[in-house]
């Protein structure tokens, strides 16, 4: 069997998730994310997909949980409570793969230790369709310091793109300022500037996304990006073999 490779991505929020983060419809639970409501990480998972030859993949909408209208956003999406309930909503046809993101913020060691648990988790309370655990469709991954470090790892992209002047960070994940630095130069730049709801930021986060260098962003996030990315294709290429001998 050929189809895409179905995706279930829980991640902080709007700045990776874009538009498809704030509400969740019962009926959408289950469903791929419609890609005109995708973000920035979907968007780099997919072209590191499709760097290794898997052509597509289908990011799976989560169900909303008992009296739940809106996402869970921030680093208490670790919870493990919570997380089971999420994980154990989807259906073994619904989801093959589940990754999850969190930031770092001022807490690596603190943050590594609670992924870590989360995965766990996930891992047991990812079942298949004869209710076994799957241990090994699940990846983790820390974006050090935040999400906004993997965009502008490539800053000549960011530059281009925003068409404004920028210097490059030497030490990349261990600069506290990122996120400020991108808010402020996507505040500086007139790209989508007739944009003037609170969308634009998303949707500036996004294009940048498809234009990153991504073997840049790997090189110079490699603590956090790289090895994120690295055991992401790992686990696809072995979800992809199992989907083909279906």
């Amino acid at each position: 069997m050929n189809r895409p490779i179905r995706i279930g991505l829980i991640a902080e929020g709007e700045a990776e998730l874009g538009p498809s983060v704030p509400y969740i419809k019962p009926e959408d639970g289950g469903k791929a994310i419609d890609r005109n409501q995708e973000g920035a990480l979907h968007t780099l998972i997919r072209r590191e997909l499709q760097s290794i030859g898997i052509s597509d993949c289908e990011f799976v909408q989560r169900h909303p949980l008992a009296k739940e209208s809106k996402r869970r956003t921030g680093y208490s999406i670790l919870q493990p409570k919570y997380l089971a309930q999420v994980v154990i909503s989807w259906s073994p046809e619904e989801v093959d793969m589940i990754l999850i993101t969190v930031d770092s913020d001022d807490e690596l060691s603190q943050r590594q230790s609670k992924l870590q648990k989360a995965l766990e988790t996930i891992r047991e309370n990812h079942f298949d369709t004869n209710d076994h655990p799957i241990d090994d469709q699940s990846v983790g991954g820390i974006a050090i310091r935040n999400f906004e470090t993997w965009l502008l790892a490539d800053y000549q992209a960011v530059a281009q793109l925003l068409a404004l002047d920028l210097e490059e960070i030497e030490s990349l994940e261990g600069s506290d300022s990122t996120k400020e630095i991108l808010e402020q130069a996507t505040t500086d730049s007139t790209y989508l500037a007739n944009d003037s709801s609170n969308q634009r930021p998303l949707r500036v986060r996004w294009d940048l996304a498809f234009k990153v260098d991504l073997d840049v962003v790997k090189f110079r996030c490699p603590v956090g990006y790289g090895a994120f990315i690295q055991d992401c294709m790992q686990t696809a290429r072995a979800t992809q073999e199992r989907i083909e001998s279906e």
